[in-house]
C-alpha cells in the first residue's frame, strides 16, 4: 500500500509542469529569466552556478536608478551584462570573464557607464551580440517587474 501512495505521488508530481521562469522578448528571442528583486538576491545573483541554458539569464531588479557595480563573484563562466533605466533602454553592455583563482577582493568590478540603471540582465557570454542587443535598444518587457527592497 506504500508503495502504491508513493507512485501515486510520483505520477501526480510528474504531472504538474515546473513552474516557468518569465520569459523576456528580446529581439524576437525568448530569453527564460531568473527574478533577482530584492537586497539578498540581487547579492547572490549567480554564484555558485557552473553553467545556465544559452536562452537562460538573471534580471536584476533595483528600486531606483543609480550607477550600478557587479563582478564575478564564485561565477564558473563568462557573461554578458546589459545594463535599462527604468524605460527598458539599453545604455550598457559589458563583457565580465571569470577570474580563476583571484581573491574575491580582487576580483575585477564592472561599472555601468550610466547612473540611470534600474534593471541588468546577465546572460552567457556572447548571447547580446549574437541577438544584437546594443546601447539604445528597448526592452520594453522588464518594466513589468518592481522590486521587493
Amino acid at each position: 500500500m506504500t508503495w502504491l501512495a508513493l507512485a501515486l505521488a510520483l505520477v501526480a508530481a510528474k504531472a504538474k509542469p515546473a513552474p516557468q521562469a518569465p520569459d523576456l522578448v528580446v529581439k524576437g528571442a525568448h530569453l527564460g529569466l531568473e527574478i533577482a528583486d530584492s537586497d539578498t538576491l540581487r547579492a547572490h545573483g549567480l554564484s555558485d552556478r557552473r553553467s545556465m541554458g544559452w536562452d537562460r539569464g538573471m534580471l536584476f531588479v533595483f528600486p531606483d536608478e543609480d550607477r550600478r557595480v557587479f563582478w564575478m563573484v564564485d561565477c564558473f563562466f563568462d557573461l554578458d551584462v546589459a545594463f535599462l533605466d527604468r524605460d527598458g533602454v539599453v545604455r550598457d553592455v559589458q563583457q565580465m570573464p571569470i577570474e580563476p583563482g583571484v581573491s574575491q577582493e580582487d576580483l575585477r568590478r564592472y561599472p555601468s557607464n550610466s547612473d540611470r540603471v534600474m534593471y541588468a540582465i546577465e546572460v552567457n557570454r556572447g548571447w547580446m551580440g549574437a541577438h544584437g542587443v546594443r546601447v539604445g535598444d528597448t526592452l520594453a518587457g522588464v518594466r513589468k517587474w518592481t522590486t521587493r527592497r
